[in-house]
């Protein structure tokens, strides 16, 4: 009969008896990790949405760009999932320290060092996309209240500029290389503010002719009786852009750059 080379036997079993501890350790380590985890981002979603942080979504949903992208942003939720896998991770990087993996270990810790620069470029987009929405909604009524028909389009090419301004730079906050991006970039964002000027400014030359007469003759009011180019009627409204005169034939609309252009009768109230 065959003798049981007990020595062979002991040789395979041996590392695996004696690594069995540290293995169901590691398992035991794993399963706390979850518990942990979950534990912890419920108790930190309830308490951001006490504090109504939620609320800062409705702003950024506002704006064009989120809105039509159908994205539905909870910052309670995304904070929490991150903590919750952020604890993940750190178990992860003990589970495999107990386990000797240490090229896995190694990486899991880079990755944890690169996550506070991934933290300050989300904030800093979130931030600049909130600053650049501002800044349109400032232009479109400073253009509004100027009577500029096209305040809209203006408001958004300076928001999607400023957008593309602060994308790129936090792409920098992150640690990504945007010297290829950013010098491309610049140059379509030249192109296309150079074109925009040369035919915006042809289109409304004499738009702005009327605003800036509009800045300089103050000698008039609503009620003067005046003759512009033979034509005379009784002033019945007056804007940046023209102004609107009422006779016996009806009423006659004046572009204010052809006030400057021309010369203008005020009648005295006899006459």
């Amino acid at each position: 009969m065959e003798k049981i080379n007990f020595s062979l036997i002991e040789n395979i079993l041996g590392p695996i008896i004696s690594g069995l501890p540290t293995f169901l350790g590691a398992i035991g380590l794993l399963i706390l990790s979850f518990i942990v985890a979950k534990l912890i981002r419920k108790v930190i979603k309830v308490f951001l949405e006490k504090i109504k942080l939620d609320k800062i979504a409705d702003k950024i949903e506002e704006i064009d760009i989120v809105s039509k992208s159908k994205i539905k942003i909870v910052p309670s939720a995304i904070v929490a999932g991150a903590v919750y896998y952020l604890i993940l991770m750190l178990f992860a990087i003990a589970i495999t320290d107990m386990l000797h993996l240490t090229t896995v270990s190694y990486y899991l810790t880079s990755l944890i060092n690169y996550l506070p620069k991934v933290f300050t470029a989300f904030a800093f987009l979130v931030i600049g996309i909130l600053f650049s929405d501002f800044i349109r909604k400032a232009v479109y009524t400073a253009s509004k209240s100027l009577g500029i028909s096209s305040g809209k389009v203006i408001s958004t090419f300076i928001f999607y500029f400023l957008f593309i301004n602060v994308f790129i730079s936090a792409l920098t906050q992150a640690g990504i290389d945007t010297e290829f991006i950013q010098s491309n970039i610049t140059m379509i964002i030249g192109g296309i503010v150079m074109a925009f000027a040369l035919g915006y400014g042809l289109a409304s030359k004499d738009v702005m002719s009327s605003m800036l007469a509009g800045f300089y003759n103050k000698k008039f009011k609503v009620g003067d009786e005046v003759t512009i180019d033979g034509v005379r009627g009784k002033i019945e409204s007056l804007t940046n852009l023209d102004m609107t005169l009422i006779n016996a034939e009806g009423r006659v609309v004046v572009p204010l750059s052809k006030i400057s252009q021309s010369s203008v009768f005020i009648h005295n109230s006899e006459d």
